[in-house]
């Protein structure tokens, strides 16, 4: 556990009540990727409301908008989201195939080779950098 205690911020995939609980307890920062599906989206909302209700501070908690694929679509996904006490992160990820690449590659998505696309990342990593 002591590694948990030494965590500045939590990137989780797919949270669990229980354990999530202990990590955001003693994290600076709690971050949920969700795309724009309901299917995501409701279950993210459903799950930081659960820590809030144990305690965790909704200000330690943020949503990351992934695998977006218009920006229509990110403006619909963060107008639904502002009903919402959490607050989502400014940049997006868009769903792009070297992403993807990157990944089959065992590369991070930072280490992609569009300088574009490694602009948006480092933006994105930037306005996490700035909250903590």
């Amino acid at each position: 556990m002591k590694s948990i205690a030494k965590t500045k911020w939590f990137i989780s995939y797919k949270l669990t009540s229980k354990g999530t609980a202990e990590i955001a307890q003693r994290a600076n920062l709690l971050i949920q990727p969700t795309s724009a599906t309901r299917a995501d989206l409701e279950p993210a909302v459903r799950e930081f409301n659960s820590l809030v209700k144990q305690g965790i501070s909704p200000k330690k908690l943020i949503l990351l908008l992934n695998n977006l694929i218009t920006p229509a679509e990110e403006k619909a996904t963060r107008t639904y989201l502002e009903l919402t006490n959490y607050h989502c992160l400014p940049y997006a990820l868009y769903a792009r195939a070297s992403y993807r690449q990157a990944q089959n590659e065992g590369k991070s998505i930072s280490e992609i080779s569009y300088q574009s696309l490694s602009k948006q990342v480092k933006k994105l990593l930037d306005s996490i950098l700035e909250i903590l």
